[in-house]
């Protein structure tokens, strides 16, 4: 019996002793870092696993990890670039654990509607943005670091003004004109745009691009989709980010203009070649005016004039006298005359001093906190950006808020919520930017600047003159809030099935107050109105939906991918503006203090409806991942229809993974030069009624007053049977990777608009200009290439270099019957070169390209009088102001024709006749190129040596020309008294009669039309290389970053929009065709100190 109790005992002491070792065992925690098996560099933010257990951590910054596990346990270890990696723990107590890199463009995960792929399954055409382009550069807008980093993606920055935002086109567009913007949504909420946008919240930037990918969004993504992911919180990780970056920007003009001498010389030696035409121009050079000697120093009691009072002393520019002499005292220069040959005094004085800022601040501030377990993970940041724009009181000021946070609350429900705020207000440069821009730096020299108190003048007049003189008088307020609150939450029925209801609200406000105080709006003359306004827009939209998911696998090499889905979005807009007159005091600007006399105040209001009811889903297979398909369709049901509302939107698209074939496995593979190769191809539809306001179709009546009576007329046709545009995408591509470093992407797509939605013209006996109707075809079609190098990857080194291009063409293929050939709308008659027979060209043509200039060739100056009588006897050109002849003819001519005609002279253009008719008219324009770019891309090259890195970014757009109307406008001195470009130093005289541009005429609009008429004298090649971006960066190693309680330390030096390699001479060379008087706000050159802590 004792011996039974014994033995008992110790079993049991047995059992126990065993369960503690194995509870010892489950407790030991075992230690390890991480790291790159080539560079040697550790890797934060790597996902370790227990496999077959839920247990899970992620790196800390410096690479490291402590996990409680057990000797037989297996670890799982996966980062985004490298190859998985299974470590079995053993005994060891410390482990060093070296992951080797993947071929990341295959490996990565992208975002695609509704979801998540790996990209090695996909087959429609993604692409996603270099994350490392978001990291450097200050952006108030993430659509520029677009800029040629995708294939098939243009972005035009052609303002340089705080806030701007970029054209952004994929594919060509869907216009005739190549425009349209992609859908862009964000964390699964359609939004307007990227303007309020925080890049350092953003985790990933996706683009759709064909119609398989684009068709889960159906009628509302015909020109493509941009997927916007915002940083999340993650597992294991606990850390503060503190980022700064400040820039100076400083003016990037390609315009340089005259000193005041130089000026003075050159305008009244136009005025007095004009002269010679009109005796009458002449006068020009005795009145007040800046280049005139009609301006008064003194009156005739001897008091010296004030400019601000009177328009007589404005200017500088007079005739040396006892009465001004003293001047010369005060640093006024003098110079000849070239007309007259007497002295003349003036001053110089350049508007921009003043009008514009020598350079201005960029700052980014960005103070974000990230962590997370097992339970629940969270993001938030704050961010403030504000930028100094170069005019003077301009800027764009914005405050962001972020927090995003997810919460298992079951095992089986999952809780994810976001809120976005974004808080906007800006003053951009009164009179517009352009103008601005354009009369602060062309503006007359000689403008004495301030006046005998020394206080500075208004100038000719308030909108022309010295903008300083009134910048406190311009009341500006705009303001605009943005809150976007997101809930979704996930149920997991079963281990593959899993159910996503979501509701996100979207709330827009602006706010626009004005006020004028009593203004000097020219000399001596106040504006004493004091006009005030004030109005708001409101947006409120409403997204619902529910997504089922369905994953499983048959058989083990079989793997389907399924969802199905529903959606309902509203949106609601309403605005309220209110305006008035005659506030008694500058010290308020409330509506309420308005004259409430008859006509002195005004109200209006607006509001519209839209709602969209869809329905979606989406099925992905493919086999042993060899062989892939995704189905893809939509129903949408469109409020702003009527009785055509509901459109399906299918999509297809099957790939092939031939590396994973057997039989090619002695050819293709990771132990081949071809590493992987994929076949995809697809085929879809999207809608599109863009343009389209919510009550567009119903028509809409107006009122009108007849014989004193006010009536209500019917002001547009209702359009009920309008329908859907219908855009069919074919498309086929190629990805491969090659040498273990080399990824390709090459892609043809086909893409056709049907039932484009048009304007037909009506007779005038209908009432009515034009409907709008269902007619016209439009094609697209194009080729994108993909390319990124690993050159160079060793322990110290890492050598990147990245490539895309894209061309793309144009063609409508149909439009409305209107009985005229290729039912061409608009366009121009001009004579074939071969046939010289008239022809149509331009306008919209089917068949043709939309996007095409004609304008005048010049072939050259009469530069001598051979080159005039070889040109010129036998020759009118109908095209001057008035008919140009040889001076031989002309002077035959009977006095009282006289005046219907002008010589022409040494230093005119000729002007090519096409037919040989001996007759300059509009039918002699001839063909300069297409306006649209046929390539586009970029390219970049990443260098890290240790601790150091160098990243420059480049792109492109070729094959279009560009007008300079601005050019023109100055070197024609149109405008009358504006200053001119240096070019006018490149004009014809007869002491340079080599000179690349004619004479130099006061009003050339008035007299030859010699640079006023468009030409090829200043259609350029729109071809630029733009160097966009220079980053230098270095990185504090860990061990240093860690001594100092931190986890990472980062410092840059940016250089952003550096340079233009282009003969296109506009302010932007982004820009496209720009008409004379036009101007531009040119992107300014940025330099940025960066740095970044991480706690």
């Amino acid at each position: 019996m004792y011996s039974n109790r014994k033995l008992k005992h110790l079993l049991l002491w047995s059992m126990l002793a065993g369960n503690l070792a194995v509870i010892h065992a489950q407790d030991r925690n075992i230690q390890g870092k991480v790291r790159d098996a080539v560079t040697g560099e550790v890797l934060g933010n790597v996902t370790i696993n227990v496999k077959g257990s839920k247990q899970s951590l992620q790196t800390k910054a410096d690479g490291s990890f402590i996990l409680p596990t057990n000797p037989n346990a297996i670890l799982v270890i996966t980062s985004t670039g490298y190859k998985p990696q299974e470590v079995k723990v053993g005994q060891a107590e410390s482990l060093e654990i070296k992951l080797e890199s993947s071929n990341q463009q295959i490996d990565e995960v992208v975002v695609v509607g509704y979801g998540k792929m790996k990209k090695s399954n996909l087959t429609g055409s993604v692409s996603r943005l270099d994350k490392k382009v978001l990291e450097t550069g200050v952006r108030s807008n993430p659509a520029s670091a677009l800029a040629g980093t995708i294939p098939g993606i243009r972005v035009q920055q052609t303002s340089g003004r705080p806030g701007a935002v970029p054209s952004v086109t994929l594919r060509g567009g869907t216009t005739y004109a190549g425009g349209g913007n992609p859908l862009v949504i964000v964390d699964g909420l359609i939004r307007s745009g990227f303007n309020d946008i925080n890049q350092n919240d953003i985790e990933s930037i996706d683009v759709l691009k064909d119609a398989s990918a684009t068709a889960i969004y159906g009628a509302r993504a015909a020109n493509g989709v941009v997927l916007i992911t915002t940083k999340k919180g993650k597992e294991g990780v606990s850390n503060v980010t503190l980022q700064s970056k400040v820039g100076i920007n400083t003016l990037n003009s390609p315009f340089k203009f005259l000193n005041a001498r130089d000026y003075i010389n050159w305008s009244r030696k136009g005025v007095q070649l004009s002269g010679q035409y009109q005796p009458s121009q002449l006068d020009q050079l005795t009145k007040v005016l800046p280049f005139g000697t009609g301006n008064l120093y003194k009156d005739a009691n001897g008091n010296i004039l004030d400019g601000n009072v009177t328009s007589n002393a404005v200017w500088s520019t007079m005739f040396l006298d006892d009465t001004n002499r003293e001047l010369l005292q005060q640093g006024w220069q003098t110079m000849i005359d070239p007309v007259t040959g007497k002295e003349l005094i003036f001053k110089d004085f350049d508007y921009a001093d003043y009008a514009l800022r020598d350079f201005s601040l960029t700052q980014d501030y960005n103070i974000a906190v990230q962590g997370g377990n097992d339970k629940g993970k969270y993001y938030g940041s704050v961010g403030k950006y504000n930028e100094k724009g170069m005019p003077i009181s301009s800027f764009y000021d914005r405050t962001t808020f972020v927090l995003n946070g997810d919460y298992k609350i079951k095992p089986w429900l999952q809780s994810f919520s976001g809120v976005n705020f974004a808080y906007t207000k800006w003053r951009d440069a009164i009179n517009g930017e352009g103008n601005y821009m354009t009369r602060a730096l062309g503006a007359p020299p000689t403008m004495r600047g301030v006046n005998a108190n020394g206080e500075l003048l208004v100038g000719k007049d308030w909108q022309d003159g010295n903008p300083v003189v009134n910048d406190d008088k311009f009341i500006r307020k705009n303001i605009n809030q943005k809150l976007t609150l997101s809930q979704a939450f996930t149920v997991n029925f079963l281990e593959n099935l899993s159910l996503r209801v979501s509701g996100n609200w979207f709330f827009n406000q602006s706010t626009a107050e004005s006020f004028n105080k009593d203004y000097l709006a020219s000399p001596g003359n106040y504006v004493r109105t004091r006009n005030s306004s004030a109005s708001y827009d409101k947006i409120y939209n409403q997204t619902y939906n529910a997504v089922l998911n369905y994953n499983t696998n048959i058989r083990e090499d079989h793997h389907i991918d399924a969802m199905i889905g529903w959606e309902f979005f509203d949106a609601y807009n309403n605005g309220f503006s209110a305006s008035g007159t005659g506030a008694p005091t500058d010290d308020f600007m409330d509506l309420g203090l308005t004259s409430p006399e008859a006509n002195k105040r005004a109200i209006d209001s607006y509001h519209d409806r839209q709602r969209i009811t869809s329905y979606f889903g989406r099925v992905n297979y493919d086999y042993k991942e060899k062989y892939l398909m995704t189905l893809t369709a939509r129903r949408d049901g469109y409020s702003t229809l009527l009785n055509n509302r509901w459109g399906t939107f299918p999509g297809i698209s099957l790939g092939w993974a031939l590396h994973k074939e057997d039989f090619l496995k002695d050819y293709l593979g990771a132990d081949h030069t071809v590493n992987s190769l994929k076949l995809r191809a697809s085929y879809g539809a999207n809608g599109n009624v863009s343009g389209i306001g919510s009550y567009t179709l119903q028509g809409s009546y107006g009122t009108s007053k007849y014989d004193g009576q006010v009536g209500y007329t019917m002001s547009t046709l209702s359009i009920p049977n309008l329908k859907w545009e219908s855009l069919m995408t074919k498309e086929v591509g190629l990805e491969t990777r090659l040498f273990n470093k080399l990824d390709l992407t090459v892609a043809y797509y086909h893409r056709t608009t049907k039932d484009k939605i048009a304007n037909l013209t009506l007779p005038a006996s209908a009432g009515f200009t034009t409907i709008t109707t269902n007619n016209g075809d439009m094609q697209n079609q194009g080729v994108e290439v993909d390319l990124n190098y690993q050159l160079l990857r060793k322990s110290n080194w890492d050598v990147n270099v990245s490539w895309n291009t894209a061309y793309n063409k144009n063609k409508i293929l149909k439009l409305p019957y209107n009985g005229v050939e290729n039912n061409r709308q608009g366009g121009l008659q001009v004579y074939d070169s071969k046939t010289k027979e008239l022809i149509w060209v331009g306008g919209f043509q089917e068949g043709q390209d939309p996007n095409v200039a004609y304008a005048y060739e010049a072939t050259g100056i009469i530069r001598t009088q051979q080159d005039l009588d070889n040109y010129a006897l036998q020759l009118k050109d109908l095209i001057g102001a008035r008919t140009l002849v040889h001076p031989d003819v002309f002077n035959a001519l009977p006095a009282d024709q006289k005046g219907l005609y002008y010589p022409l002279a040494l230093g005119d253009v000729m002007w090519k006749d096409v037919n040989g008719d001996g007759i300059i008219n509009s039918y002699d324009r001839v063909y300069m190129g297409n306006t649209v770019p046929k390539w586009t891309g970029g390219f970049g090259l990443s260098v890290r040596w240790k601790d150091l890195s160098l990243n420059s970014r480049f792109d492109y757009a070729l094959g279009y020309v560009a007008y300079d109307g601005p050019r023109a406008w100055f070197l024609g001195m149109m405008q009358g008294t504006f200053n001119t470009t240096t070019d006018v130093f490149n004009t014809w005289t007869p002491e340079n009669p080599n000179a690349q541009y004619p004479s130099y005429y006061w009003a050339d609009q008035l007299f030859k039309n010699n640079t006023s008429r468009e030409s090829s004298m200043f259609y350029n090649k729109g071809n630029y290389l733009a160097f966009r971006e220079l980053t230098l960066g270095y990185r504090l190693p860990k061990t240093l970053a860690n001594k100092i309680k931190m986890e990472d330390l980062n410092v840059s030096l940016t250089g952003q929009n550096l340079h233009y390699w282009t003969k296109n001479t506009l302010f932007s060379a982004e820009s496209g065709s720009v008409g004379q008087g036009g101007g531009g706000y040119p992107l300014p050159r940025t330099f940025i100190l960066g740095l970044q802590l991480t706690f």
